[in-house]
């Protein structure tokens, strides 16, 4: 890893740090602190933010005020929030008229000094909270040297093309989060060997478990004929496997699940000692196969099938929780996934639009007296997600993680719009880019707000949402990881369809069910459009110079299209409108403070709510 590498990483990660501070209001109100360009320069003429012009501003606090030491950042008005970060631009520790640059980890130490608030009084979460920080400008740095495959892509076949845009989509992982890199648990080989952006393929271990402690999904007719060597293995390599567990006398009593390497050298012998003690788990010999990571960490591609990929627990500490995979959630997402099949049925334009993965065959290790919601088994699972065999087979598509349009790639302007631009015959520049973007932006809307309609919303952030890419256009959206389907019951039964009574445990918070259409339409607000859509609306203005304001105008016009043409009833459409249009703020999920609250605690990815700026008024004042 290089200086340069470090260095490059350190400005990005520092860019989604201030902005997401700012965003979520860490600092309280910054009017008060704000300077002007010009008075600024009087007062630290040798700084680095002296150049700084109008309509920027310098924001200046003091964390210190007795010492008087503060921090130094140049700020612009923004879209989705009302200030930003400049990019490009240092943060500076101030005092007196002498400045220095700072690191992520240098500026959020002074930052914690100088908030006096009981919410971040909490040391061990604190300490954590440094600790992915940095590790996050680390392994940032590390997949700077990324082997993202990018000539000829629309030349390689449904599978090769699909992985390609996997890997590419790996790089930036979450949109606009400073720690999403962070994969705390993973040294430097590690992350190199099973970060996607490398593509580094590896071969699985596999654990034997006795089928009298297996629980399995609705898509398993029976454990003796259904098991996942099928699904993820050549012939030949399920002969090996057979021929293993019949030479050990357990091929009648036990199943072959696959295991990945770090899980199992890493926390399988910790959690699940003593049922291999027992011989409930034994572990195998045999290792062969080939999977390649994906934008998901614990979820791989299989060589021998290109339409499935596994989904393994995988215990890295990744946007602040542990990446387990629990029997519950597995459960859980197969009543998504029916839910999902009889909405689609209720629309015909979903019929046609919304595509979804299977995710019903899965294999979790439950033993005798275990419950869904214990530690250990959610670290012995398996899941194979079938793909729509069609969209993969059929030479015209293409299956394309919209993760992937959300990612810049550091070293090059590449981005995928050019070769659909050369396929669709389109003249290059920003009209054709901005076109490109309206249609995806109609699709995704239309999908979404009819599923809305129905009285559900899936979790269509760029890595779970994926397009259909046609011949040149989109004609469709792909669903996966159905465990976080969220609902508004009311709406369901109105439509025919059934409460799918979510497993949850009691007295635990839960993101499934809402008691208003508007806490269900948090979730496209947030997650739909100020993570995935404005993603790619940040990645098309650094690729093409296409101002962010005018990406924003056509999202705006192809959603109030939208809402005018799905056939809403008109209370319906007065919701819509007056969340997304007429009011002056928009929700927002809060990230940083809740995870240094959680403290490294077990459940999802910790956040809370707050409000930022409605950005599709901010537009209408934007130069």
């Amino acid at each position: 890893m290089t200086h340069t590498n470090h260095s490059i990483a350190a400005d990005l990660v520092m860019q989604d740090l201030v902005d997401c501070l700012l965003a979520e209001d860490f600092f309280g109100a910054l009017d008060a602190h704000l300077i002007e360009p010009i008075a600024w320069r009087a007062a630290h003429p040798d700084s680095q933010l002296a150049d700084l012009q109008v309509p920027h501003k310098i924001w200046h606090w003091h964390y210190d005020a007795a010492e008087q030491r503060g921090l130094a950042v140049a700020l612009r008005a923004g879209i989705t929030q009302a200030w930003e970060k400049v990019p490009g631009t240092p943060v500076l520790d101030v005092q007196g008229q002498s400045t220095r640059q700072l690191t992520p980890d240098a500026f959020m130490a002074l930052a914690l000094k100088g908030v006096k608030v009981d919410a971040v009084d909490n040391d061990k979460g604190i300490e954590l909270f440094m600790d992915v920080l940095r590790t996050s400008v680390g392994q940032t740095a590390l997949s700077l040297d990324h082997q993202v495959p990018t000539e000829g892509l629309l030349e390689k076949d449904g599978a090769a093309f699909f992985l390609a845009m996997e890997q590419w989509g790996s790089l930036r992982d979450r949109p606009f989060h400073p720690l999403a890199k962070a994969k705390q648990g993973l040294d430097d080989e590690q992350y190199r060997q099973y970060q996607a952006e490398f593509d580094q393929p590896l071969a699985l271990n596999w654990v034997a478990v006795a089928k009298s402690c297996l629980t399995f999904g609705a898509g398993i007719d029976a454990l003796e004929s259904c098991q996942p060597a099928q699904f993820i293995l050549e012939p030949e390599q399920r002969a090996q496997l057979d021929a293993e567990l019949r030479a050990l006398g357990i091929a009648e009593s036990h199943v072959a699940l696959p295991v990945h390497p770090w899980q199992l050298e890493q926390v399988l012998p910790a959690q699940l000692g003593a049922a291999f003690e027992r011989g409930e788990c034994r572990r195998l010999s045999f290792q062969e196969g080939r999977f390649n990571p994906t934008s998901s960490l614990r979820s791989l591609a299989c060589a021998a099938a290109p339409a499935d990929h596994i989904k393994l627990p995988m215990a890295v500490y990744s946007l602040g929780a542990s990446r387990y995979l629990p029997a519950v959630k597995m459960i859980n997402g197969g009543l998504s996934e029916a839910l999902l099949r009889q909405g689609r049925e209720r629309d015909e334009v979903l019929r046609e639009a919304l595509h979804i993965c299977d995710e019903s065959k899965w294999w979790g290790y439950m033993p005798d007296g275990g419950t869904l919601f214990d530690e250990a088994p959610r670290h012995l699972s398996a899941m194979v997600r079938g793909y729509p065999p069609a969209l993969l087979a059929d030479p015209a598509k293409r299956l394309l993680p919209m993760a992937a349009l959300g990612t810049p790639l550091p070293d090059s302007d590449q981005h995928f719009f050019d070769d659909c631009i050369r396929q669709r015959g389109l003249p290059a520049g920003p009209t054709s880019v901005l076109q490109l973007f309206g249609e995806l932006c109609t699709l995704f809307f239309d999908v979404n707000l009819r599923m809305f309609r129905l009285g559900m919303l899936g979790e269509v952030h760029g890595q779970n949402a994926v397009l259909v890419y046609d011949a040149g256009t989109v004609s469709g959206l792909l669903l996966r990881d159905h465990d976080s389907l969220r609902l508004y019951v009311p709406w369901l039964e109105r439509n025919g369809m059934l409460d799918p009574q979510y497993r949850i445990k009691k007295g635990h918070a839960q993101t499934l069910y809402h008691e208003r259409p508007e806490d269900l339409l948090f979730w496209l607000q947030t997650l739909g459009i100020q993570v995935n859509l404005r993603g790619i609306i940040d990645t098309l203005e650094r690729v093409y110079d296409v101002p962010a304001v005018q990406a924003w105008r056509v999202l705006r016009d192809a959603l109030s299209e939208r809402i005018a043409a799905v056939p809403f009833d008109d209370d319906v459409r007065a919701v819509l409108r007056g969340q997304l249009f007429e009011s002056e703020t928009w929700p927002q999920k809060l990230l940083l403070r809740p995870m240094i609250e959680r403290a490294g605690g077990p459940g999802s990815m910790p956040f809370g709510k707050g409000l930022v700026v409605n950005p599709l008024q901010r537009i209408e004042f934007a130069t």
